[in-house]
C-alpha cells in the first residue's frame, strides 16, 4: 500500500511551538503528529469498526466503541506480555 499525505493548516501560535519544540528536541512538527496518528490508530480503527457495524444507532456506536476499545487494549497487553 502507497503512503498517503496528508496537509494540515496550523495557527501561527500552533506552528510557533512545533518551531520551539523542535529546536529543543530536533523532532519536526510532522514526525511528532505521525507518531501521534500512529499511536492512536487502534482508536480510530474501533470508531471505524463501531460505525460500520451500528449504523445511525449513537447509543449502538458508543456501546461498541468502548467494547472495541478494550479488546485493544487487552490484544495490547497480551502482546507486550
Amino acid at each position: 500500500m502507497t503512503a498517503t499525505s496528508l496537509t494540515l493548516e496550523l495557527s501561527p501560535e500552533l506552528a510557533m511551538l512545533f518551531e520551539q519544540y523542535e529546536a529543543l528536541t530536533r523532532v519536526s512538527a510532522e514526525q511528532y503528529v505521525q507518531q501521534l496518528v500512529e499511536k492512536t490508530q487502534p482508536t480510530l480503527e474501533a470508531m471505524v469498526s463501531a460505525l460500520q457495524e451500528a449504523g445511525d444507532d449513537e447509543a449502538a456506536v458508543m456501546e461498541l466503541f468502548g467494547k472495541k476499545m478494550a479488546e485493544s487494549v487487552l490484544r495490547q497487553q497480551a502482546a507486550q506480555a
